[in-house]
């Protein structure tokens, strides 16, 4: 495996942005000044948010900022990758039930992701490109120099990088939501030493999200909780009860599964 380069956390946030600003001032004008009157919003949501993705992957890839390896996946970690996926799962609609009690934030990128989801090529960019670039900047690299840098400490360093992952996010409706999966995909990188298990825990969270906005007709922003239960408040507590059901044992399993690291 490559050894990794370590560099300070603002250089990494610094780039980030600037990689996301000029990739938004660019690919959209570019993109309206090649098609014209055909030039679709959907369109062009898409290519910015593929082109600074992928200029990100490449940056961090190349610069050695995120070590990727195969090591981790050649060790079969099979067990703690299904785990992730079952905690992924469970964890849905509590988050959902928490994000719901708190007071409204305004989201500032609604109109933005309505458009992206109605894409048919947004899965890609939310689902793919996010989940991946994302783990490699803010675990991978952000909480990995965390890591080296606090030695003897874990929480820190997981509670700072998940503030800064809520925080880019630059939208206040996803910020709470955002913060409390940023510290799982911290722990479970402090204990894997990987970015695998981060990647598909993003990877499934962002799939549900994007199916329930597909089949709710683009209309998830005005559907509460307790429509998806016919208005039910008994069913939808049943529901979050047997969703600890799933998530707390998949919880105690991905602790016993994974070894302490740092």
């Amino acid at each position: 495996m490559k050894e990794a380069k370590n560099k300070d956390v603002f250089t990494y946030l610094l780039w980030s942005v600037i990689i996301q600003v000029v990739a938004g001032f660019m690919i959209p004008s570019l993109y309206r000044l090649i098609a014209g009157p055909a030039a679709d919003k959907a369109t062009e949501l898409v290519l910015t948010s593929a082109v600074y993705s992928i200029v990100l992957f490449v940056m961090f890839y190349r610069l050695k900022w995120c070590p990727l390896s195969p090591d981790y996946v050649r060790g079969k970690h099979w067990d703690v990758l299904f785990w992730t996926v079952v905690f992924t799962l469970g964890s849905i609609i509590p988050m959902a039930f928490l994000e719901e009690a708190m007071p409204e934030l305004p989201n500032l990128v609604e109109d933005e992701l309505t458009l992206l989801v109605g894409s048919n090529f947004g899965y890609v960019t939310i689902c793919l490109f996010a989940p991946l670039v994302e783990e490699m900047i803010f675990r991978g690299a952000i909480l990995r120099t965390l890591l080296s840098v606090m030695k003897g400490k874990t929480w820190l360093p997981i509670v700072i990088s998940a503030f800064l992952f809520a925080l880019i996010h630059m939208n206040p409706a996803q910020m709470p939501y955002a913060f409390v999966v940023g510290i799982f995909l911290g722990w479970i990188y402090s204990r894997t030493g990987s970015i695998v298990p981060g990647v598909l825990c993003h990877w499934v969270n962002n799939t549900v999200a994007y199916l329930m906005i597909r089949l709710m007709s683009h209309q998830m922003a005005d559907v509460r909780m307790t429509d998806l239960f016919g208005g039910d408040h008994r069913r939808m507590g049943l529901a979050i009860i047997f969703s600890f059901f799933i998530l707390l044992p998949a919880l105690y399993q991905l602790v016993t599964r994974t070894a302490r690291r740092g």
